[in-house]
């Protein structure tokens, strides 16, 4: 039976994968190493530099080529993982930091709060002392007579006594038709300290 086009094409699709397969084993450690020193000098390289360095190291340009494209795509996604790496501790400490504030804040809220309440309290005590006071200066001013606040019969009923008092001293007056010269002179005091 002769080989089809599907065989061929199938064996020679083996066959350049062993090729590829030699070529990636033809890098030995002493290559690698002057690629890797070129690498860290230019990481572009012009093509003449890479067709040289691929005659000294005994290597195909191509070869070279792809080596310089592959590590540069290897140390780009080396370097985004890094810079992943840090952008991820970063965030991290920003939220350990936020958290550590969020419970900061909290705490100020309750304080605050707390304090408020003091205040309040402080403010009706003041008021409740206040009203107090100024019923104790306004009972010291009023006189009290059994009962809170003025007893105005009360009052009146002393003015009233007080008034018979002065009538009932008058007519002893005239009763006794006291007068002071008399009672001077009969006490032996020659000369009065006042005259009426």
């Amino acid at each position: 039976m002769a080989p089809t086009n599907s065989d061929m094409i199938w064996g020679e699709s083996i066959m350049s994968s062993k090729c590829n397969d030699n070529m990636r084993r033809r890098f030995n450690d002493e290559q690698i190493k002057s690629l890797e020193n070129m690498f860290e000098t230019e990481s572009r390289p012009e093509l003449r530099t890479k067709q040289q360095l691929a005659k000294r190291l005994g290597l195909q340009p191509r070869q070279v080529a792809i080596w310089f494209q592959n590590k540069r795509a290897r140390s780009k996604s080396k370097q985004l993982e890094l810079e992943y790496r840090m952008l991820q501790i970063s965030y991290d400490n920003l939220g350990s930091k936020y958290e550590l504030l969020k419970k900061e804040h909290e705490s100020l809220l309750i304080q605050l709060q707390r304090l408020k309440k003091l205040m309040e309290k402080d403010d009706n005590e003041k008021d409740v002392n206040k009203k107090s006071e100024t019923e104790v200066k306004q009972d010291d001013f009023a006189p009290e007579f059994g009962s809170r606040g003025i007893d105005y019969l009360r009052a009146e009923s002393d003015i009233l006594d007080m008034a018979q008092i002065a009538d009932g001293l008058s007519e002893i007056e005239n009763e006794f038709n006291f007068e002071s010269r008399t009672f001077l002179h009969d006490t032996g005091c020659t000369s009065p300290l006042w005259e009426f």
